[in-house]
């Protein structure tokens, strides 16, 4: 259910993109996803989760409600906060996605996940919630809304705020540096 539901977000994800680099990733990604090994692991819920009821409005959010408690979710290494307030799912640890680093990203309302930046470029899917985002070299936050797709280039500072509902975001990360 996991893959079927990556596969769709891929190909959405293809059919959104804003940018040809987009696109790029998003083909690596449904290249890679179709046919990757699983990896066993262990699903594990964190408190941030207690909104889930608030993630909603697309039949891919709707799907997301379902399987995100069965995902293991972590704290994010960017942010102590025993994931009160943020998490990710790295699904990179789910599936053998050899040069991908791929996740879901969960902000709670009200919440931001840190400014950073990294070596790899980036593509976000946005599956639910009304968030302010710094992507692409801006120094600006830009309101985005679900189903939109983004682009960091490598080593663009990035954060993004999240409204009153919470932000699920799929992300893809490949190119120089991504963590093997």
């Amino acid at each position: 259910m996991l893959r079927e539901w990556l596969i769709e977000a891929a190909e959405a994800t293809l059919e959104l993109a804003a940018r040809s680099e987009i696109e790029e990733g998003a083909r690596k990604f449904r290249e890679a996803i179709e046919l990757a090994p699983t990896v066993p692991y262990q699903a594990q819920i964190l408190p941030v989760l207690r909104n889930l009821d608030q993630v909603g409005g697309s039949p891919r959010a709707n799907k997301f409600v379902e399987l995100a408690p069965h995902l293991r979710w972590v704290q994010s290494h960017r942010w102590d906060d025993q994931g009160e307030d943020r998490a990710l799912c790295v699904l990179s640890e789910a599936f053998d996605l050899p040069g991908l680093e791929v996740g879901i990203m969960y902000v709670d309302q009200g919440s931001a996940y840190p400014l950073h930046n990294h070596p790899p470029q980036e593509l976000y899917l946005i599956v639910s919630g009304h968030a302010h985002w710094r992507y692409g070299g801006a120094e600006q936050l830009v309101e985005m809304r679900p189903n939109s797709t983004l682009y960091n280039n490598p080593l663009d500072l990035h954060t993004v705020e999240a409204g009153d509902t919470p932000l699920v975001a799929l992300y893809v990360l490949w190119g120089e540096g991504v963590r093997t």
